[in-house]
């Protein structure tokens, strides 16, 4: 039985029982059966085997807790913690809260409750999913898996091609398929190994966006980052914790494989930032060397490419379109409804949300079935559209374009005649080194990688690597009745773009949308509303019945860039390759902190009119995050060498044969999120290279 098919139910394993009759008890109390099952055989027992590798750091907790909570009966005239009654039981366990050391064993106790019960993972289906209707994939609903794209073996890679463009995301998805269409033949090198649909989604436990454990989305061992914060520093590696390595899922499809798919075009302001705003003192603000109308015809190709469902209206006032969306937006809900009319007698214009999924079966594929999991995971009925489906299977399909997956680029060489790329190919299984040479050489790595890549092989000014930034996000959330939000996918629904480039919110402010699906274990280890019990009968309750009262909205808004900021390469720790790691730093701009507040103060504005009670704002990691999904900047375009790292055709500044044609190129990342700017970007980049290409 798998995710997709509903809860599971088996017979208790070998091993299970030697789990202390104290924890199990207390697992029990922490999740008490009433018409569902208790927390041991609704899944936190599964999740508690003895060969979950995930699970060797509560292991000794646990011990120490179920020595605590038999001390603690014994005192009570108890045999033991399990032989009490369950009043007992839970008047002790309220009683853990008074010591500080027993609070934290019992938080971990809880955590790995909510672990157990709430979250699928692999072929469990714990009982707390079906408790409150949750399934991975709608009933009736056949999941299908993509056909792979056509790969090449390491030992059929050429010596020699026109272009090798690394990484297969947005950007080098793009310019991959841009050349090919054109007549070049190209290596498009991706580092992540081959992986189904079917294994990127459903586990939330190690799903990239949500990931407890080691994330399924790479990169995997071997893979560390030094992240500087005043003062100190951490390394990291790519087995830990997601959000602080930094939430670029590495696939195949990059993170188009799993977003969530706001395709958005940026306002004509943000290509102008600087000379909208000032540049306030300590920032590095900056105009692009390109502006809207020289944009539009590249986003108009990008939404056609691509796949888009949207619809013009009070969203696309500010933007000059060429062509109308491909695709109709998605159907209403009941929070757009809710929202929209708050919207109206705010005054504020509103719209849906456009989103690169299917409404419609386009290209080949089916329609979203609005499956609950959206951000974060594989689409089940591949109506999520991304490089991985769109621009490199039509790059490959031309017979001039090579995809070599699980192959790291180690080192560019820049040359008079030629460039070249020295890779590691097979590097999973049996590693192979390949030294390939190329007219042009693409990087589109990411706005960490790529940086590092270029900086490790000596390529790049005093800019590259440096800018570092991000968004700011501002969650707001609240409770309604009767509930709006029914955390369906595809998540986010409605937006308002008037508090972009308006007066409500300085340096550019931000767009305001409704808050996206959120996964049941997220919210049965941190409720996004006061008063909810932490455990038994009352948080149990909670999650069936008030989880679905939950509302909110969501702001995503423009980071002022610092200097400061940077990815650069380590001084001694290297990866599994010998290449020197990416050393990251991440500062916070005044004007930035001034955009979350504005957001924040229009967000409550917005909940307010639609009549929410309990609101509030939550704080969470994500704006912190030395590298967040939406990072960008490190090898900023410009005119001018003395304040960019590549040119307007994203060659860099000193290099003859080196271009970068991803989300490192922006010098300023709006104020909704870059993805379809990245697609445009790369579009526009290709076709420079190829009026230039050089001899």
């Amino acid at each position: 039985m798998t995710p997709e098919d509903g809860p599971l139910v088996r017979p208790l394993r070998e091993g299970e029982g030697s789990v202390a009759p104290a924890i199990r008890a207390a697992v029990d109390r922490v999740i008490p059966a009433d018409e569902w099952p208790a927390g041991w055989a609704g899944g936190v027992g599964l999740h508690l085997d003895p060969a979950n590798p995930d699970l060797e750091w509560a292991r000794p907790v646990l011990a120490s807790l179920a020595r605590r909570l038999d001390a603690a009966a014994r005192e009570r005239g108890g045999a033991s913690f399990a032989a009490l009654d369950p009043a007992g039981q839970d008047a002790i366990l309220a009683g853990l809260e008074a010591d500080p050391l027993a609070a934290a064993e019992f938080a971990d106790l809880r955590r790995v409750c909510w672990e157990g019960y709430y979250a699928a993972r692999g072929d469990v289906v714990p009982a707390g999913l079906a408790m409150i209707g949750f399934s991975a994939v709608p009933p009736g609903v056949e999941p299908v898996e993509p056909q792979p794209v056509p790969t090449v073996r390491a030992s059929a890679v050429r010596r020699r091609y026109d272009a090798i463009v690394v990484g297969s995301g947005p950007g080098g998805g793009a310019v991959a398929r841009s050349l090919a269409a054109r007549g070049k033949h190209v290596l498009l090198v991706e580092r992540a190994r081959p992986a189904s649909n079917r294994q990127l989604r459903g586990d939330h436990l190690h799903g990239k966006r949500n990931a407890v454990y080691a994330p399924s989305a790479g990169p995997g061992p071997g893979h560390p980052r030094v992240l500087e914060s005043d003062g100190f520093e951490t390394i990291v590696d790519g087995t830990g914790d997601a959000a602080l390595y930094g939430l670029n899922a590495m696939l195949f499809g990059g993170g188009t494989r799993i977003w969530q798919g706001m395709a958005w075009r940026f306002l004509p302001e943000d290509f102008a930032m600087a000379s909208t705003y000032g540049n306030p003192e300590g920032a590095s603000l900056a105009d692009w060397p390109v502006g809207y109308d020289e944009m539009e015809p590249y986003y108009s190709r990008a939404e056609w490419e691509l796949g888009v469902a949207g619809e013009e209206g009070g969203l696309t006032t500010r933007t000059r379109r060429s062509a109308g969306y491909p695709m109709p937006a998605m159907g209403s809900e009941p929070a757009r409804e809710v929202l929209a009319a708050a919207a109206e007698r705010l005054g504020w214009r509103w719209g849906p949300i456009p989103l690169a999924i299917n409404s419609v079966p386009h290209d080949g594929r089916a329609a979203c079935v609005r499956c609950p999991q959206c951000v974060g995971h594989a689409c089940p009925v591949d109506a999520k559209n991304g490089a991985h489906n769109t621009f490199v299977p039509r790059a490959v399909a031309t017979g001039r374009c090579e995809l070599l997956l699980d192959a790291q680029a180690l080192h560019v060489t820049d040359g008079r005649g030629s460039a070249s790329v020295r890779i590691v190919a097979d590097a999973s299984t049996t590693p192979v080194e390949l030294e390939v040479r190329a007219d042009v050489v693409v990087v589109a790595a990411g706005a960490v990688e790529t940086p590092r890549l270029l900086l490790a092989s000596g390529i790049g000014n005093e800019h590259m690597g440096r800018h570092l930034h991000d968004h700011r996000f501002v969650t707001i959330v609240s409770t309604i009745d009767p509930p709006a939000k029914d955390f369906l996918g595809p998540g986010h629904s409605i937006a308002t773009l008037d508090h972009v480039h308006g007066e409500t919110i300085p340096w550019g402010g931000g767009v305001m949308v409704d808050l996206m699906g959120i996964l049941p274990l997220t919210t049965a280890a941190d409720p996004p509303v006061p008063g909810v019990p932490a455990w038994g009968a009352g948080h149990k309750r909670w999650m069936r019945e008030g989880r679905r009262n939950v509302f909110g909205v969501f702001g995503i808004g423009q980071e002022v860039p610092v200097p400061t900021s940077h990815v650069g390469v380590d001084a001694t720790v290297r990866d599994r390759w010998g290449v020197p790691a990416a050393r990251l730093r991440k500062d916070t701009h005044w004007a930035s902190l001034e955009i979350e507040e504005g957001m924040a103060r229009v967000g409550v504005e917005w909940l307010e009119s639609a009549g929410a009670r309990d609101i509030a704002r939550r704080l969470g990691r994500a704006t912190a995050s030395a590298a967040g999904e939406h990072s960008c900047g490190t090898a900023r375009m410009g005119d001018d060498p003395a304040r960019s790292a590549t040119d307007a055709g994203g060659r860099v500044h000193g290099a003859r044969r080196v271009y970068v044609a991803d989300a490192s190129l922006h010098p300023t990342n709006g104020s909704v999120n870059p993805t379809l700017t990245i697609v445009a970007n790369a579009l526009r980049v290709a076709d420079r290279l190829l009026a230039a290409w050089p001899e």
